[in-house]
């Protein structure tokens, strides 16, 4: 190495040693500059950190060394206050000692970097037996008052029974102490309160027992009527708070009549919804709760945990039901019963798939016996007798999709709008007695017929009663079925006498159909649009809406029951 290098070496290092020094000296500046800010918060006290910081910079004449090298006690600390969330109690209850005054006149609140020194604490320091600084605070503390004695045995009975006699009592005992023969104090009574109205003092210069008895039962009365007063108070406030209660949503609210249990939860009577809730019960009784795709499947090596779940199943099960019948956010049920919108959407998403299997199983194809054998006066003739089956389609609108395929599956030309569609099959009483699966908005009514299943639930001889939008009587013809619907007659301008009566006699008797479908949508989740997270449960809940339409009484007026 030569000599250059070797004094370009030295230079590196001392530069390094240079930036060191300096690093220190900043810190030690800033740690002198922050304890320096620092005062105690007593009025009366100079401690403060650049005092601190003065006597830690000067040496120990006993050990020969500097004071904040050495082991020798502080001459004082810088105690913070307690911080506001964990202890905000005894933060205003130092403040509060200190008895000091802010800018604006109102009482002084101490800030992050507020501290008191400890040498205004018993044990220089806040401990559980003297947690407060109490020692020299520029000024006297006031003593705390002691309780006052028990009263003595009342000479005077103020029941409400011997009130009259109140009056006559205390002049006998007046009378019998006082000898002197001063005038006696005059009581009069209002509302259960009396007044002394003293002597003059030229008359009595001193106060005998008697006046301290009558002065101590004015008090006590008055306390008497204050509490009276607060009792009442208290009533209306209770009868006010009980009022506010009820105005909340409860599982009482919704099972305490049978019209709240119908406009909430679309269950026709409260024994109806006890029915199907004391099966459950039966039949399903541990429950797997969905808690997302992620996690469905449960690794067996790890231990099962049991939850304690806030609601019960009955609440849970009308919450379900709100939702569909009432088309209610997530949000809103949460705050209704008090649990998360997260906590609902699982809810739900487990209890539809139940609800779909107890209340779908009520939509069921009657025999044909039991079908003629209520039918309504109106399909009692030769021509309707047979019909079994009263079929429609009805669309459901949905949210746009993303996908464009989707979104040209679902589009509706006859309703300008993205739909779902659906086949439903009623008896002539008005029972619904099949629902198909949901379809595109854009397949036909005779497609989904034919795909839905609905051929297959057909008997031989079976009359089935449609629109003009279903022709399908070829595909009736091979099961041995009739179909009937209104002549139509294309390219001809005008029908014919009886075409017309046909065609309305027709109107008249499938119009039961089109009612069955309104009640469908009377569950104001498939009356408007519903949402995309909703379409996964679609056929479960246009079956549970069939189940409870069917728990209806029956459409035609006269049917038989």
């Amino acid at each position: 190495m030569n000599i250059s290098d070797l004094l370009l070496w030295v230079i590196w290092k001392a530069n390094a040693m240079i930036r060191v020094l300096q690093f220190i000296f900043i810190c030690v500046l800033f740690e002198a500059c922050i304890m320096s800010n620092r005062v105690c918060a007593v009025s009366s006290c100079k401690n403060n950190g650049y005092k601190l910081q003065k006597w830690l910079n000067t040496s120990c004449e006993k050990h020969q060394c500097f004071n904040k090298e050495c082991d020798c006690p502080r001459p004082f600390r810088l105690i913070p206050f307690p911080t506001e969330k964990k202890d905000p109690e005894t933060r205003l209850k130092w403040a509060k000692l200190l008895q000091r005054k802010g800018s604006s006149g109102c009482n002084w609140l101490p800030k992050d970097d507020s501290r008191v020194c400890s040498l205004h604490f018993v044990d220089n320091e806040p401990t559980l037996e003297n947690p407060y600084p109490t020692l020299n605070l520029g000024y006297t503390p006031t003593k705390e008052l002691k309780a006052r004695p028990p009263p003595r045995r009342r000479l005077i009975d103020r029941s409400p029974s011997k009130i009259q006699k109140l009056d006559t009592c205390i002049n006998s005992e007046h009378a019998s102490l006082c000898n002197n023969g001063q005038e006696q104090n005059h009581i009069s009574f209002a509302d259960h309160n009396y007044f002394v109205q003293e002597t003059p003092k030229e008359e009595s210069e001193t106060t005998t027992d008697c006046d301290q008895c009558l002065s101590k039962n004015l008090k006590i009365n008055d306390m008497k009527n204050e509490i009276e007063h607060l009792k009442l108070e208290n009533i209306k406030l209770k009868a006010i708070l009980k009022q506010k209660s009820q105005t909340c949503l409860t599982l009482q609210t919704v099972t305490k009549s049978n019209k709240k249990m119908k406009f909430y939860t679309g269950f026709p009577t409260v024994k109806a919804f006890m029915v199907v809730y004391t099966y459950i019960l039966a039949t399903f009784k541990d429950i797997t709760y969905w808690k997302g795709p992620s996690r469905v499947t449960a690794n067996p090596l790890k231990p099962k945990r049991t939850m304690t779940r806030k609601l019960s199943k009955k609440e849970e099960i009308i919450m379900t039901m709100m939702k569909i019948r009432l088309g209610l956010l997530n949000q809103d049920l949460g705050d209704r019963f008090g649990v998360s919108a997260t906590c609902v959407s699982n809810i739900i998403s487990t209890w539809i798939r139940i609800l779909g299997k107890v209340i779908g199983d009520l939509v069921f194809n009657p025999k044909k016996e039991v079908v003629k054998a209520n039918l309504p006066p109106s399909f009692k003739t030769k021509k309707y007798s047979n019909v079994r089956h009263i079929i429609d389609c009805t669309e459901v609108f949905i949210e746009k999709p993303s996908n464009f395929q989707t979104q040209s599956v679902t589009w509706s030309d006859y309703k300008h709008h993205h739909t779902i569609k659906l086949l439903v099959s009623i008896t002539p009483a008005g029972m619904i007695n099949f629902i198909s699966s949901t379809w595109g908005g854009r397949a036909s009514d005779k497609f989904v017929t034919e795909q839905s299943g609905f051929l297959d639930i057909l008997e031989a001889y079976d009359t089935v009663m449609a629109d003009r939008g279903f022709p399908i009587r070829e595909e009736l013809a091979l099961r041995h079925c009739h179909l009937l619907i209104p002549p139509g007659r294309r390219g001809v301008a005008q029908m014919t006498s009886t075409e017309t009566r046909c065609t309305t006699e027709i109107a008249n008797h499938r119009i039961y159909v089109e009612q069955a479908i309104r009640r469908l949508k009377c569950f104001r989740v498939l009356k408007y649009e519903l949402p995309l997270t909703m379409l996964c449960h679609i056929d479960d809940i246009i079956k549970i809406a069939g189940g409870m339409c069917n728990l209806y009484p029956p459409l035609p007026r006269y049917a038989s029951q």
